[in-house]
């Protein structure tokens, strides 16, 4: 009887140990730990930036400089170095002659200089002017965009809003957007003009955002105090 007895203390306690045991955590394995790592990378996905370009090439920026600032400057003395400076202000008879002469030399040179390079081959219906003016608008970019039907593009532009009028100078970023849409054969709502703040030179910066990813950080430039 005895026997009995002690053997169904044994089952018993063998039983609690068992259950004890069942109800302990295991610690996930590293392995496991770095999926949900990825998983996390996924589910957030971040902006990668593309380039970023100093609008500084020629001079057609200044046809964006606020009516108010033109005529402040066209009020001071200037030199042959401002950049206001227009050549059609010279003597007409100087002026024709030295571009006929001009023409005389380069004219052999034209064919050249027309030989269609990167930016030419992805806007070929476009005049050699906007060749230099959209120099930044890279088809590269388009192409980026367009590697994955889910990522988007995005243009931040910074200029000095006190100088330059940015409504036409975001139409003119705008414009450059749709020659970048037409050469990746991407659709131009795919990409989004954006101004960023305040910098001393005009620049645009270029990212592809993946599907679900958040806004570039924009970082403007701490504009100067008013002495």
């Amino acid at each position: 009887m005895k026997l009995y007895r002690s053997l169904a203390i044994t089952f018993f306690i063998s039983i609690f140990f068992s259950m004890a045991c069942s109800r302990t955590t295991i610690p996930p394995s590293s392995s496991s730990a770095g999926a949900l790592t990825a998983n996390s990378a996924v589910a957030n996905p971040i902006p990668r930036p593309f380039e970023k370009h100093t609008l500084t090439s020629g001079s057609y920026l200044n046809q964006f400089i606020r009516p108010e600032i033109r005529a402040k400057l066209d009020e001071e003395p200037t030199g042959d170095a401002d950049a206001g400076y227009d050549p059609s202000t010279l003597d007409g008879g100087s002026t024709s002659d030295q571009a006929s002469s001009d023409g005389a030399v380069e004219e052999p040179n034209e064919t050249a200089e027309h030989q269609p390079g990167e930016a030419d081959e992805s806007f070929k219906d476009g005049a050699r002017l906007d060749t230099l003016k959209f120099a930044w608008a890279r088809k590269a970019f388009g192409d980026g965009i367009k590697a994955s039907p889910t990522n988007t593009g995005v243009i931040v532009v910074y200029a000095d809003d006190n100088y330059f009028d940015m409504e036409r100078l975001m139409s003119y970023i705008e414009e450059g957007r749709d020659k970048i849409a037409t050469a990746s054969e991407i659709g131009g709502e795919r990409v989004q003009v954006v101004y960023g703040g305040y910098r001393a030179s005009p620049q645009v910066e270029m990212w592809i955002v993946p599907q679900g990813g958040p806004m570039p950080e924009f970082k403007p430039e701490q504009r100067p105090k008013a002495e």
